[in-house]
């Protein structure tokens, strides 16, 4: 039998997870079982547990892309910025794409993720280190503010960091459950503003 190539058994890999992304986002981690994934993939039981032997596996697979992901699109949007304002609006930019595209699957996921994180320790501990890899590139902007004047150097970088995150997370979270009630743009331009008032006062 002829060897399979690492680009094959890792395409085969990525199916399987592309599949209980879907599964997931449309059903929940609870209500969709090994199966579904397994249908949904079209591939046999046994090349799906070859790469994943549990839905627990498969959660945090999920998770590492998930936030990865996150975390990435967040770095490249807040690239350059020198002012709360400007990373708070350009992640919600970044975050509105979500919702544009097939990656409303992801944003779906999101709030999942949050509760799976209150009910399995393996999984808190997996999202506090994601979330803390976010956190802690949000920091050191917020250091790079304050250096430069554009940020109260009396307030806790480490605040200014959860709070910019909080407004892109509030976004995704309302977005989900108001859809065309919320604009991105609109939310994006308040957002803004509220930091430039802010910033405006140091």
């Amino acid at each position: 039998m002829p060897r399979v190539s690492d680009e094959y058994l890792l395409e085969r890999q990525e199916q399987v997870l592309d599949a209980a992304i879907r599964c997931f986002a449309e059903g929940g981690f609870h209500a969709t079982g090994m199966a579904d994934v397994i249908r949904e993939s079209g591939l046999s039981a046994g090349s799906v547990y070859r790469y994943y032997k549990s839905k627990d596996e498969l959660i945090a697979a999920i998770i590492t892309r998930l936030l990865g992901q996150l975390h990435g699109r967040l770095t490249q949007a807040s690239a350059g910025a020198t002012t709360p304002a400007e990373v708070i609006g350009g992640a919600l930019g970044a975050a509105s794409q979500t919702f544009d595209n097939t990656q409303i699957n992801y944003a779906r996921l999101l709030p999942q993720v949050w509760t799976e994180a209150l009910r399995n320790p393996d999984i808190a501990r997996q999202v506090q280190g994601s979330y803390g890899q976010i956190i802690e590139h949000l920091c050191g902007l917020a250091a790079q503010m304050q250096a430069g004047g554009t940020l109260d150097p009396q307030l806790d970088p480490r605040g200014v960091a959860h709070v910019m995150l909080s407004a892109v997370q509030g976004f995704m979270l309302q977005k989900l459950m108001l859809a065309q009630d919320i604009d991105s743009a609109t939310y994006a331009a308040a957002a803004s503003q509220m930091f430039a008032v802010a910033a405006q006062d140091v």
